[in-house]
């Protein structure tokens, strides 16, 4: 009987020895997390107090909050800028959302986000060709200090490169970055940080500049509930001019650096009032063209950007055509698309089905290219006589 008790006591021993090892490994890993966040938050708080004295002047004259599901779409660029939107389609979109895209004005350079295997997003340009995107290219150079790269905007310099990244020198979450082209080396400098009032501790995702109205737009999500993000309008500087914190004091400069009031921002009534109205003008020209505005060129020196810019009305309907048909060619190539993804996943079976049926695609799309070459062709060579 006392044997049994020894035992039973013994286990309980080793029992509780054993629950009193881990509580201690717990409450050593909860110690190593709380380091780990302190490092980190003073490295912010460094970084931050490094940035505070560079603080960019930028008026902003207008804020919306939307929500963060669709916001690339609420950025009303003006097409001579380019086209912001959505590259590729993620089947978890919950956990890892679809990368931003930008293309030029022409509609024949492209610089888009792509997830790789592990969801993690890099930067990548591509060229049309033919009617066809082709030579696709890492831009590697950005960095390895990125765990995500997003959110791209080239200026209309095609030189200038914003996008936003998480990782290397941020404040936290997506910060903005700019980089430039070298044309002679085809490759981007290493990238700077954009600093604030453009960043923040949340994410913040794009800064798009729209040269030909002169007005921008940031968005981010800091100070925002879940699921919501604030798109900025603001005046873009010709040059960065730093705020003077003797002049106006360290609360105020905090405040700027945040935007926690867009009116403390308006300095020159004037200045104000002109962006205020060319937002205006922007708005009233979407809507006298039905928010249907084109870009289709001409020549070397001019760019249609309404239809009713074409000489005649054969024209006219030649360009509806052709609209028609590049709507075609864009639904038959997202189906193209798909028929080959679920080739290239599917069993021999699959494969056997699905192989006459990509062939005859394939075929589909070239002659309807080849078609819309022909149509752009005609109408060109009608507006230039």
């Amino acid at each position: 009987m006392l044997k049994t008790k020894i035992i039973s006591l013994s286990l309980l021993l080793l029992s509780t020895g054993v629950a009193a090892q881990a509580q201690s490994k717990k409450k050593a890993a909860k110690k190593k997390a709380k380091t780990e966040m302190t490092d980190e938050q003073e490295r912010v708080d460094e970084l931050r107090e490094r940035m505070l004295p560079a603080t960019a002047q930028v008026m902003f004259i207008d804020s919306v909050v939307t929500d963060k599901a669709g916001f690339i779409g609420k950025i009303p660029l003006n097409r001579e800028s380019g086209r912001l939107g959505v590259y590729g389609e993620t089947a978890d979109t919950a956990t890892v959302q679809p990368g931003g895209a930008y293309v030029n004005e022409f509609g024949n350079r492209m610089f888009y986000a792509k997830a790789d295997n592990d969801g993690h997003y890099k930067l990548y340009t591509a060229d049309k060709l033919g009617g066809k995107w082709t030579g696709e290219r890492l831009i590697g150079e950005l960095g390895d200090g990125f765990s995500d790269v997003n959110y791209p905007y080239m200026m209309a310099d095609g030189v200038t490169l914003y996008f936003a990244a998480k990782g290397g020198d941020g404040l936290g979450g997506y910060d903005i970055y700019v980089t430039r082209y070298d044309r002679e080396t085809g490759r981007f400098y290493e990238p700077e940080n954009a600093g604030l009032p453009y960043n923040s501790t949340g994410n913040d995702y794009y800064c798009v500049t729209d040269e030909f109205d002169n007005i921008g737009w940031l968005v981010t999500d800091r100070r925002q509930p879940e699921g919501k993000v604030c798109i900025y309008t603001f005046v873009p500087a010709e040059t960065r001019t730093a705020y003077d914190a003797e002049i106006i004091g360290e609360d105020k400069l905090e405040n700027l650096a945040d935007i926690t009031s867009i009116s403390d921002t308006w300095t020159d009534e004037a200045k104000l009032q002109a962006a205020r109205e060319r937002v205006e003008a922007m708005k009233a020209r979407t809507t006298e063209e039905g928010g249907d505005r084109i870009s289709f060129v001409v020549n070397d020196r001019t760019v249609y950007t309404s239809v009713s810019d074409f000489k005649s009305p054969a024209n006219r309907q030649r360009f509806s055509k052709l609209c028609d048909m590049e709507k075609s060619a864009g639904k038959l190539a997202e189906t193209l698309d798909a028929m080959r993804r679920k080739y290239s996943d599917g069993s021999p079976a699959t494969k056997r089905q699905l192989s006459a049926d990509i062939m005859k695609a394939e075929k589909q799309l070239e002659t309807l290219e080849a078609g819309i070459r022909q149509m752009e062709k005609e109408i060109r060579n009608a507006e230039n006589l």
